[in-house]
C-alpha cells in the first residue's frame, strides 16, 4: 500500500521544479498501485510529478538512472530517425538534478508529460493486438544495441523461475497461516511441472541478454488520440537485463485470455487466438532481423512461462498470508492463482499451434 503524501511534502517537492501548490493543479494520475502519480498543471508547463514506492524498489535510485540511460538512448535513436515512438524523458530539477529526496527520505521525479494522447486497460481487436505487439518490439529492439547489464536490477530475481518455485517450497513448508490444505491440488500441479521448469532454465542458459521492459501490458502504451496508434512506452520501473521471451510471454498473459485475471469462471476460459495471431505478426515483423532463430523459438515457451510464473507468485502469496498483492478479499489470490494456472495449463495444451502460429511469422519475415 503506497503512502499517503501529504501538502507540505508535494509543496517541497514542486519547489524543486520552479513551481508550487500557489500555482499549480496538481491531481492523481492513471490507476497505477505501486507509485504515487501527479499531473502537474501551470501556466508554464505540465509534467507528471512521481514518488518512486520503496517498499517494491529497494533502489529507487537505480530505477531512476536505468530510465535516464534508456531514454538518452532512445532519444538519440528518435533524433537519428531509428526510432519511431516518442520517448518520454525524466526532467531534471532546478539544480540539474534528476531526482529529489524529501524530508521522509523519499524519492521523486518529474517526468516530460504527452499531451493528446490515452490509454487502454484491455485489447479488443486483431488490429490492436497487432500494435501493441510492434511497439513493444520497438522500445526493445531500439536498444538491442545497449549495454543491457549496465542497467540496475531494479527488482532482482524478478522472472527467475528457479526462485519463484523455491519460495512456493518455502512457504509451503512453514504453512504459517494454515491454507496448504485448502489449495494443495494447486501446489501439486505447480510441483508436477518440473519438465517445464527444467525446460526454462535450459534455454535461459541459451538466450542472449536484452533489456527488456518486463511490464508489457497495453496500459503501459500511451495511444495518440488522431490516429489511435501506439505513441509511446511508458513505465519503465521494471525494465532490466531480461529475455524477449519474458516481454512476450506478458502480452500473451495479459491480452490472450478472454477472462480478467482474478475470473473464476475458468470452465468457460478461453484463449483468443486471433489475439495472439496478430501479437506474434507485430512483435516479429517490428523486430525483423534483430530478433536470432532461438529467441523466436523462445516465444511460445513465454507465452506458457508468464502465467505459470505469475500464477506461482500468487499462490506463494495466499500462502504465506496475502503479504505482497493487493487483494479484495480473503481468497483472492488464491482465485488469481487458479486462474492464471489454468490459463498455463490451456497454453500447453495448444502448444504446437501457438508455435506454428509463431513460425508462419518467423518466415514471413526471413
Amino acid at each position: 500500500m503506497t503512502k499517503v503524501v501529504n501538502n507540505e511534502t508535494l509543496n517541497q517537492v514542486l519547489m524543486n521544479y520552479k513551481c508550487s501548490l500557489d500555482n499549480s493543479s496538481v491531481s492523481p494520475l492513471g490507476n497505477g498501485l505501486i507509485n504515487s502519480t501527479y499531473l502537474v498543471c501551470n501556466d508554464k508547463a505540465n509534467f507528471v510529478l512521481q514518488r518512486i514506492n520503496k517498499n517494491v524498489f529497494k533502489n529507487p535510485k537505480g530505477v531512476i538512472d536505468n530510465t535516464e540511460l534508456i531514454n538518452n538512448h532512445l532519444l538519440s535513436k528518435k533524433h537519428k530517425n531509428l526510432y519511431s515512438l516518442t520517448p518520454i524523458w525524466q526532467i531534471s530539477t532546478i539544480d540539474n538534478q534528476p531526482m529529489i529526496i524529501d524530508t521522509d527520505n523519499e524519492y521523486w521525479r518529474a517526468i516530460h508529460y504527452i499531451p493528446n494522447c490515452f490509454t487502454v486497460e484491455e485489447v479488443e481487436t486483431p488490429e490492436q493486438a497487432k500494435q501493441v505487439g510492434s511497439a513493444f518490439a520497438q522500445f526493445t529492439s531500439a536498444l538491442s544495441d545497449f549495454p543491457a547489464t549496465s542497467l540496475t536490477e531494479t527488482i532482482p530475481d524478478f522472472h527467475n523461475l528457479s526462485k519463484r518455485i523455491n519460495a512456493l517450497k518455502t512457504v509451503i513448508k512453514a504453512d504459517v497461516h494454515g491454507r496448504l490444505s485448502s489449495c494443495q491440488p494447486l501446489v501439486d500441479f505447480c510441483l508436477s511441472e518440473q519438465n517445464f521448469i527444467d525446460e526454462v532454465e535450459q534455454l535461459t542458459r541459451q538466450l542472449p541478454i536484452q533489456v527488456t521492459h518486463n511490464d508489457t501490458k497495453i496500459n503501459n502504451l500511451l495511444f495518440c488520440t488522431k490516429s489511435k496508434k501506439p505513441l509511446s512506452v511508458i513505465d519503465l520501473d521494471t525494465c532490466m537485463p531480461g529475455y524477449l521471451m519474458h516481454d512476450f510471454g506478458d502480452m500473451v498473459r495479459t491480452c490472450c485470455s478472454n477472462l480478467p485475471e482474478d475470473s473464476t469462471d475458468l470452465a468457460n476460459m478461453k484463449v483468443r487466438f486471433d489475439i495472439y495471431s496478430a501479437l506474434s505478426q507485430g512483435y516479429i515483423e517490428a523486430f525483423g532481423d534483430k530478433m536470432s532463430d532461438l529467441e523466436q523459438q523462445s516465444l511460445v515457451i513465454g507465452a506458457q512461462l508468464l502465467p505459470f510464473m505469475i500464477g506461482i507468485r500468487f499462490l506463494t502469496d495466499y500462502l504465506d498470508g496475502d503479504n505482497y498483492f493487493h487483494v479484495h478479499h480473503e481468497n483472492h489470490n488464491l482465485e488469481r492463482a487458479k486462474n492464471q494456472l489454468n490459463l498455463y495449463r490451456l497454453l500447453n495444451e495448444e502448444r504446437n499451434k501457438l508455435s506454428e502460429i509463431a513460425t508462419d511469422f518467423s518466415i514471413m519475415v526471413a
